[in-house]
């Protein structure tokens, strides 16, 4: 019996070491204990606010069909101390045209466009060789073509249409426009708020932030100007999954994929983890951000809004999702770094970062190929670049604070390839300082970063 029972035995304990990955995953699904390097939401959205100095965010959390959390932080308005909260309304810059683009595609499905039309066929003054499905993907550079070609199609404004076909269709209760603030039922000027006491509208009321460049307002800005609450991005961006906006599965994977060789289709931007896609927007003193997870065992999308421009919140974004699924966020040996996924070899991902450095003036000291000197020793490593940077004029400062902080000094980058995925990565001069006691040089330290992020980010062609 014994000899029967031992090798059953041996094979339970295989079986449950196959299937144990998988249960967690599934088992992480719903764990209230969400974190990522030991850091709650709440604790890294407010390390990121004070860092970036951002009165007011709001984010939103997709586990398909789920929205598992709406969380408003700080201020939507400065000036009369309006809080952020659940219904609060931001501009939602250049991530208005993923609304376009959607209403576009609509006038596909009604026949009333193809995408291979020139767009100069309803817009005279459009370019003869632009098609309607360039115009989507090709982004910013002939985003402009879109409101009048959906307005020439439709017969309608472009609002309207996307009033009609995406924002009632999908009973959007704080998504808006701005030219409709004006209309909107809220306590504008009231410090503290009393309305709510009467009339129950007010009550947790659809408020627009107020974005800043700085320390100061940003008027809102005349055109189509789409301002949501994360919870209705997240419900927007639920329906983008099936058929409520796009019934065509054909049409819905054209728009949520890119053309070959290309790391981007129009509005979003493929980072290279299999089935996410990014949408960003910046302008009008506010950032914006969409990450979707589309893959059937991942299905989870970070919504995240802040009222203040030229943010990066991709960082932040990746790491909030590490926080509900460790396989979605940055590797946890880089926490305390700058990083960003590639889509591109390690060699191409540094060959870009050491190109963009040179351009902008920084110093280039050694580029180290790692795996080459691994070759060299008769040993295997997986394709890992090492870059060594600096700008004399910031690093001098820092040494002339604390001497020790040469140890960290120059700036190194570096790129690497694990399990598939190629992730960008670079050290922070904030957290040296941090390391070294420097005080008195926050400015600066956010400076670099900064300009650390900004190549990182054109490295990976990221938005």
């Amino acid at each position: 019996m014994q000899k029967f029972l031992l090798p059953l035995k041996k094979f339970l304990l295989v079986g449950l070491l196959l299937v144990a990955p998988h249960a967690s995953l599934w088992a992480q699904r719903g764990h209230p204990d969400v974190a990522y390097a030991g850091q709650s939401i709440d604790q890294m959205i407010a390390a990121f606010m004070a860092e970036e100095k951002i009165s007011g965010m709001a984010v939103a959390i997709v586990q398909a069909p789920y929205i598992t959390r709406v969380t408003g932080y700080g201020l939507g308005d400065v000036a009369t101390r309006r809080l952020s909260a659940s219904h609060t309304m931001f501009d939602i810059g250049q991530m208005a045209n993923a609304y376009l683009a959607v209403a576009i595609l609509q006038l596909v499905e009604g026949n009333k466009l193809r995408l291979e039309d020139a767009v100069a066929k309803f817009v005279p003054a459009a370019p003869t060789d632009l098609t309607v499905g360039q115009a989507i993907r090709r982004g910013d550079e002939t985003s402009r073509w879109l409101v009048p070609l959906i307005e020439k199609a439709s017969g309608q404004s472009a609002e309207d249409h996307i009033r009609v076909n995406q924002i009632e269709r999908l009973g959007l209760k704080h998504t808006t426009f701005g030219s409709a603030l004006p209309s909107l039922l809220w306590e504008k000027n009231a410090s503290p708020h009393s309305g709510f006491l009467k009339i129950p509208a007010l009550i947790n009321p659809a408020e627009p932030a107020t974005g800043y460049a700085g320390a100061s307002p940003v008027a809102v800005l005349s055109g189509l100007r789409i301002y949501a609450s994360a919870e209705d991005i997240s419900l927007w961006d639920i329906s983008l999954a099936g058929e409520i906006l796009i019934a065509s599965p054909a049409l819905r994977k054209w728009l949520y994929s890119a053309p070959e060789g290309a790391v981007s289709s129009g509005p979003w931007y493929f980072p290279g983890h299999k089935g996410l896609m990014v949408t960003t927007g910046s302008s009008a003193g506010f950032t914006s951000l969409l990450s979707r997870f589309t893959d059937a065992s991942e299905l989870l999308c970070v919504t995240l809004l802040a009222n203040r421009e030229g943010v990066d919140l991709t960082q932040l974004a990746r790491r909030i999702a590490g926080a509900y699924d460790a396989r979605l966020g940055p590797p946890l040996t880089t926490a305390r770094l700058r990083a960003q996924q590639s889509p591109f070899p390690v060699k191409e991902t540094m060959g870009r970062l050491e190109k963009i450095l040179r351009d902008r003036g920084t110093k280039i000291i050694a580029r180290i190929d790692h795996a080459q000197a691994a070759q060299e020793a008769k040993l295997q490593l997986a394709p890992t670049e090492e870059l060594i940077f600096g700008n004399p004029a910031a690093g001098t400062l820092l040494m002339q604070a604390n001497p020790a902080v040469v140890i960290d000094l120059p700036l190194r980058a570096a790129a690497w390839e694990k399990d598939g995925a190629v992730w960008l990565t670079a050290t922070d001069p904030m957290a040296i300082t941090a390391d070294h006691g420097i005080k008195g040089r926050d400015m600066l330290t956010l400076k670099m970063r900064a300009a650390i992020d900004s190549a990182l980010r054109e490295a990976v062609a990221a938005p």
